[in-house]
């Protein structure tokens, strides 16, 4: 959706082809989920998403990462990313 908005480590980028260019660059990645956490949001349209575990990005040694994010309907059964916050942790 045109006002998505995701946060890449500390970098905005907003709209479906801004986001999708950023996930388009950073390559080929092998997630590992630790943890799972889900809330509702102020709308009943609407839940919210913390996930942690390990990253593989291109091959790499796995790096420690936190997402969050929120999903919205926008149709009977269908979700759309509206704001997501990626994070690195270093030093764990």
């Amino acid at each position: 959706m045109e006002r998505s908005m995701m946060t890449f480590e500390g970098q905005q980028f907003g709209g479906t082809p801004g986001i999708m260019e950023k996930i388009r660059a950073v390559g080929q990645v092998h997630h590992v989920v630790k943890s799972v956490d889900v809330q509702p949001s102020l709308s009943e349209q609407a839940i919210v998403v913390f996930v942690t575990g390990t990253i593989k990005i291109g091959g790499d040694n796995p790096l420690h990462f936190c997402e969050m994010f929120q999903l919205c309907a926008h149709a009977p059964g269908q979700y759309y990313v509206h704001n997501c916050v990626f994070r690195l942790n270093y030093g764990l």
